[in-house]
């Protein structure tokens, strides 16, 4: 239902003039036209963000690694639905989105990653590597690192919290964290 809405919201919002628009507004100095192709990209690349919150909706259901996936998913949809995350969405409209989007995909390549025996679910295709460089070059300075980086510390959170899995896992369940009890008295001390 939430894909769905957003679909719905992104087919008005990211649309190629719309974007066509708001970048004409950041980069004023170039050429309308010039920026058809860019609009176009962006927008395939923004509406890529509904099936990419169904694929992380149905990893988190796989019995192996679905808490993990649920871990990370939640921390990506807390920044989507963050609007004053590092772009104001009311500000720049669906161009708002770019650190969004690039997160969450960044989130699904991660999680492929690190579980390789997770599967991206059908109707889920990622970005291209065209449209992951056009994105990232777009991005400030130093942001698609930074959300690479979160990405990938996301997940490997995420898999050592739950030890990559979930319910029905063949392997055998890991033992119980123990508290450093006698540490903590020390650190009174």
């Amino acid at each position: 239902m939430i894909s769905g809405l957003l679909s719905k919201a992104l087919a008005e919002e990211a649309s190629t003039p719309k974007l066509e628009a708001a970048l004409a507004r950041e980069a004023p100095e170039i050429p309308r036209a010039d920026n058809t192709e860019l609009a176009e990209l962006l927008e395939h690349y923004l509406n890529g963000v509904p099936s990419a919150i169904d694929a992380l909706t149905a990893m988190a259901k796989e019995p192996r690694f679905g808490r993990s996936v649920a871990f990370a998913a939640g921390q990506v949809l807390v920044y989507l639905v963050d609007e004053d995350d590092l772009f104001r969405d009311a500000e720049l409209g669906a161009l708002g989105l770019l650190d969004d989007a690039y997160l969450i995909h960044g989130c699904i390549a991660a999680l492929r990653s690190a579980l390789p025996e997770l599967s991206a679910p059908e109707g889920y295709t990622p970005p291209d590597q065209r449209s992951l460089a056009t994105v990232r070059a777009l991005l400030p300075a130093g942001v698609a690192e930074a959300l690479d980086r979160t990405s990938e510390n996301l997940v490997r959170v995420a898999a050592a919290l739950y030890s990559g899995g979930g319910q029905g896992s063949s392997a055998p369940p890991p033992p119980r964290p123990t508290l450093r009890v006698g540490n903590a008295l020390a650190g009174l001390r």
